[in-house]
């Protein structure tokens, strides 16, 4: 994952804040584009990484909560105006050009949707940035990414009035803040999952997604 600008911002990072804040332990960000985030975490070269979906690969080399960060609505965004119309169906976008970030999960029926081969014109990007600049410049058709990941991208680039959401969510998944696998983090997960559990029970974390909410009508 990468991040412009000198100070991290947006939804996750607000939600992170706050936990860690709760915590009373101090975090610190580094950006990369998300092959390498993966490589990192798993190798034991950071302490943590979000936003990431769980597998049983995954559950091999880090530790996650039992708690998610979010829960997500994954969603196909288009350039108001396209032709390009998402029915629920993939073969609808079938020959659409769509932006993906490289090895990111957009969940199972997405994903097993291209091990199938059934979208003909997958564009890999390094970042979900550059995904939406592309759509932006109408260089590709579609984006799928969160729904609310998304929206903040977009209000960053200044691009947010340009772009629609086509049709209904392709998949409704969980998405974490998991940590590497060192045994002084066990106690870190603990402590995480307490504050998260926390954070729903007084509404912190509503009145945090609210924040972000857009009807991106």
């Amino acid at each position: 994952m990468q991040q412009t600008g000198a100070t991290a911002q947006g939804l996750t990072i607000d939600i992170v804040n706050e936990i860690f804040s709760r915590m009373d332990q101090p975090v610190q960000y580094r950006f990369f584009p998300w092959a390498r985030s993966l490589y990192l975490v798993e190798h034991q070269q950071v302490d943590g990484l979000f936003t990431i979906k769980k597998t049983d690969e995954r559950e091999q080399t880090m530790l996650f909560p039992k708690h998610p960060l979010v829960t997500q609505d994954y969603v196909f965004f288009v350039l108001k105006g396209s032709k390009v119309e998402f029915d629920g169906d993939y073969a609808s976008l079938a020959n659409a050009s769509i932006g993906v970030v490289n090895r990111t999960s957009y969940g199972n029926r997405f994903d097993t949707a291209v091990k199938e081969n059934t979208f003909k014109r997958l564009d890999v990007a390094t970042s979900f940035e550059l995904t939406f600049k592309k759509l932006l410049a109408g260089r590709m058709d579609t984006v799928i990414c969160s729904r609310l990941v998304g929206i903040d991208i977009l209000k960053q680039l200044n691009g947010l009035e340009r772009v629609t959401i086509s049709g209904p969510p392709s998949e409704t998944a969980v998405s974490y803040l998991v940590f590497s696998k060192k045994p002084e983090n066990i106690p870190l997960v603990e402590q995480f999952d307490k504050i998260v559990a926390e954070m729903e029970q007084d509404g912190t974390m509503a009145i945090i997604l609210k924040k972000y909410e857009h009807p991106l009508d």
